[in-house]
């Protein structure tokens, strides 16, 4: 017989909180030891000799931070199975069973029994619960879906109660289950206690895979069709470490009704069996149950942190990150976390949930998150950028933003995110995409591997110009609508095939890029210094913007390929920053044809500067000096520049523009690029409150720019009103280019 421990990771614990949130679930926290409740469930199974590596149910939002979390505690996993939304635990068990079933087809030689548990148990006695687990599998093995049920040892009124038959299965430790009931009150859970033939219901399960999906048809033919139509719709991928990873599409998976094991199978079914087991078990739900199953002292109390208790007894005390005194305390409850305290009888933690309902009612942030400074805000923060990058954004434009038909990358999708197939395409879209899935595809996003090919190729075949250099727009089909050579389009071409070449070493990519090196310094260099706008040239102002993007693209040659033609491009553009475009500790946006400052009779938008830009600069020079050595001293005086006028008050997100004075301009707007620079520029300072800044700031852009009912689809808003409201009636996908430079260090 071989075990398939299928632990569910749902739920959020509410009655623990402030440690367990919404979606920093207890199952993820450390509530008694150093290790989480997910982590010791995992690790008590590793030595039961029956036992597979066991497979993990768990929301998709928190897969991530599960695989980072058991790889970092050296639990064992075989799969990780995430669901794009809870079905409840009839749908989980039928995914398991399906699970086992794939299995099983794969070891024909071997009986596979689904385990199925919750993840938030505490456990004493290892080797009796070892013994109660292949007990609950021959009963399987039988036939039985067989549960384990708990030995009661006091009235408790918080758990259900199974009912058993007087006299156990022929050959088998496991009785008929009589009935189930609910949780009772305290005089009815008195007379169970005393019948001797109630037990509590731990919600652990053993049974076949074709047992189950049996039973679960006969009892709820939906939850099984949809089940097994969302499980053939799958997809599954391994990762090189042999994890397994299986994901579903969140149509399919929303079909499934919800419904308990228990309603849906359980109580219909004639092929119930219960164990009575007593291995120390308790199910941690509640501060008095942590309290009672960790390490007391002399006095009867749970002290953690920095706490000194005097006259004291019988109470839990948990400190953060100060020292908290507590005197003549008795049956007291105490916990800190970075944002929030819990004080609390122990006779009351039962209405800690109705802590949680009113601060979530209230839509206050303690109720889902963990504020800053926490390790588990942290990784939650972390957890949900990387979901949303790599199971919504990436899928998303791969599917909806390439052009299949004509090729290329659509150069915006609109809300109810079908591409703008009409638009003309610009040439530095194309750049931009391409960057994108090259980078993705280096973190290994493999279906990027392919989709890189499709700008990339589309930009190279139709975008070159006869007379050298890439045009500026582009129609849908391809065929070249503008060929005016812009500096800043060229910027993103070097930029696009330093990650293409790096991507995929197809040399030709080099050599185009080489070509392009070769136009951009003879062609688009100006007779007295830096880069032309454009070739035609227009009337228009210069700008350090197209220069930036060229610093830009050097450091990607650099960085990725040494190379030493763009680092001398790189060292001409700081000193250019240096000697023209930084006035007065300020960096400007436009200049005279030489360069020079241009006279405050000029209209204040030409005069205005950008905190995005002063941000992304800072962020450029700061890496020149990595890769250099060189420093340059404005990038401090500029970031404090945006940090201090930068921000506006009331939304918390940068301004498109401020007066140089710092005044900020009538009716100030902000688009989501200089959010992501700012993102970008906070951790890269690699300080604890650099950090918080930045997780803060994603934050505020996954909820103000990326959220659509409730909903993270993986597109955006792209520009908002002072009072918040949306301004732009389509998702560009221009912004994918700065979203994921924000995105990649803090993954």
């Amino acid at each position: 017989m071989r075990i398939i421990p299928t632990i569910l990771c749902g739920g959020s614990g509410t009655r623990l909180w402030p440690t367990s949130r919404t979606y920093a679930p207890k199952q993820l926290q450390s509530l008694v030891g150093e290790k989480s409740l997910l982590a010791n469930t995992v690790l008590r199974l590793k030595s039961q000799a029956n036992c597979t590596a066991p497979v993990l149910i768990c929301g998709q939002s928190y897969a991530a931070e599960i695989e980072a979390q058991m790889k970092a505690e050296g639990a064992p996993l075989s799969a990780i199975i995430a669901e794009p939304m809870g079905r409840d635990t009839a749908a989980a068990a039928a995914i398991a069973a399906l699970w086992a079933k794939k299995v099983q087809t794969e070891n024909p030689d071997e009986d596979h029994v689904v385990l199925l548990l919750p993840a938030d148990h505490h456990i004493s006695d290892i080797e009796g619960f070892h013994k109660a687990l292949d007990a609950a599998g021959q009963a399987a093995l039988a036939g039985y879906i067989s549960t384990i049920g708990i030995t009661p040892n006091a009235p408790e009124t918080g758990f259900g109660y199974i009912k058993r038959a007087e006299t156990p299965l022929k050959n088998l430790s496991s009785y008929t289950v009589a009935k189930f009931v609910e949780k009772p009150d305290e005089a009815t859970a008195k007379s169970y206690l005393e019948s001797g033939d109630y037990l509590w219901n731990s919600g652990m399960f053993a049974f076949a895979p074709d047992t189950f999906i049996a039973e679960l048809s006969k009892h709820d033919i939906e939850i099984a069709k949809q089940s097994i139509a969302a499980f053939e719709q799958a997809e599954l991928s391994v990762d090189l470490n042999g994890l397994s990873h299986l994901s579903f599409t969140p149509q399919a998976f929303s079909a499934i009704p919800k419904n308990s094991i228990d309603f849906a199978v359980m109580e219909h079914t004639d092929k119930a069996s219960v164990l009575p087991a007593d291995f120390g078990w308790n199910d941690v739900g509640s501060w008095s149950a942590a309290h009672e199953i960790a390490d007391s002292d002399s006095n009867g109390n749970v002290l953690e942190g920095d706490v000194i208790a005097i006259d004291t007894e019988n109470s839990l005390i948990r400190a953060h990150d100060k020292l908290i005194a507590a005197v003549g305390l008795n049956d007291m409850i105490i916990v800190d976390t970075a944002d929030a305290m819990l004080i609390c009888p122990k006779d009351k933690v039962q209405k800690v949930k109705a802590v949680h309902k009113h601060l979530k009612d209230q839509g206050h942030a303690v109720a889902d998150h963990h504020g800053p400074g926490s390790t588990a805000y942290i990784a939650q923060q972390k957890s949900r950028a990387r979901d949303w990058l790599f199971n919504a954004a990436l899928p998303f434009w791969i599917e909806n933003g390439l052009d299949r038909k004509n090729g290329g990358a659509y150069e915006a999708v609109d809300f109810s995110g079908s591409a703008l197939t009409e638009m003309p395409k610009r040439l530095r879209v194309q750049a931009r995409q391409t960057y994108v899935f090259s980078h993705a595809a280096l973190l290994g996003y493999a279906p990027a591997e392919d989709a890189l090919k499709v700008p990339l190729d589309f930009m190279l075949r139709h975008g070159q110009r006869p007379e050298g250099g890439f045009g500026h727009i582009l129609s849908p089909e391809g065929v070249l609508l503008d060929d005016q050579a812009d500096a800043y389009d060229h910027a993103f071409v070097l930029m696009s095939l330093a990650w293409a070449y790096k991507a995929t070493g197809d040399k030709s990519v080099l050599q185009t890029a080489e070509s392009v090196m070769d136009f951009v310094f003879a062609e688009l260099r100006h007779p007295v210094r830096g880069f032309r706008e454009a070739i035609p040239e227009s009337d228009a102002l210069r700008r350090a913007n197209p220069h930036m993007h060229l610093l830009e693209a050097a450091m990607a040659w650099m960085s990725l390929h040494s190379h030493s033609r763009m680092a001398d491009l790189a060292n001409e553009i700081v000193g250019l920053f240096n000697t023209h475009f930084c006035i007065g500790g300020l960096l400007r946006e436009y200049f005279d044809e030489e360069l020079g400052p241009l006279p405050k009779s000029y209209p204040a938008i030409d005069l205005a500067v950008e905190p995005g830009h002063l941000i992304e600069w800072t962020y450029l020079l700061r890496l020149y000096e990595k890769l250099t050595g060189d420093s340059t001293d404005a990038t401090a005086t500029m970031e404090a520049f945006a940090d201090r006028y930068g921000i506006n008050p009331l939304t918390g997100l940068v301004v498109d523009h401020v007066h140089p004075n710092g005044q900020m301009l009538d009716a100030p707007t902000s688009r989501l690029w200089p959010q992501t620079e700012y993102i970008r520029l906070k951790l890269q300072a690699g300080t604890s409150h650099d950090l918080d800044l930045a997780l803060h700031m994603f934050e505020r852009i996954a909820d103000d720019y990326m959220t659509f009912d409730d909903r993270m689809p993986g597109y955006w808003r792209d520009q908002l009103s002072a009072d918040g409201q949306n301004l732009l009636d389509r998702a560009p996908a221009s912004s994918f280019y700065h979203i994921l430079g924000c995105l990649e260090p803090l993954l």
